[in-house]
């Protein structure tokens, strides 16, 4: 079996060779270079290894394949965050971030309680809105994280 650096390689080798014997994909991966200026040539060469590059639907997948790549590139992927930071307002992150929260084990447990009992509370009315899970991250910790420095 193929290493994925030797398929890459042939992938590179084929899509170099289609363009050559090609003007039509040598122009388009000429306009491709200009819209995604973020995207290496190596990659864009890589997307014409086809058998039937050059045709219409061919590269309209390449064209596609390499906008979604510019589009990776230039919109990176969020930093993960623990899913109740968006109850953090910015006073409670003056306290204590949420990634030091988690690693305070009985705090955290405390924290999730405190969630836990508030969202019981509107277990048979409407759905609270997120101010009062902002305020109430806020208040618990001023009280257990504030209050014991």
């Amino acid at each position: 079996m193929a290493e994925v650096e030797d398929i890459l390689k042939n992938q590179f080798k084929e899509g170099k060779k289609i363009i050559s014997m090609s003007k039509t994909s040598l122009e388009l991966l000429e306009e491709l270079q200009k819209q995604c200026s973020h995207v290496q040539e190596t990659d864009l060469i890589r997307l014409f290894k086809s058998v039937a590059a050059g045709t219409k639907m061919v590269d309209s997948a390449i064209i596609a394949a390499a906008h979604n790549m510019e589009y990776n590139a230039t919109h990176p992927i969020p930093k993960k965050t623990p899913w109740f930071a968006c109850f953090f307002t910015d006073a409670a992150y003056a306290i204590i971030t949420p990634v030091q929260l988690m690693k305070k084990k009985k705090l955290y447990q405390a924290y999730l309680q405190m969630l836990s009992d508030l969202e019981a509370k509107y277990d048979t009315k409407d759905i609270p809105d997120i101010a009062i899970f902002r305020r109430c991250t806020t208040t618990f910790l001023k009280k257990f994280v504030e209050g014991k420095k």
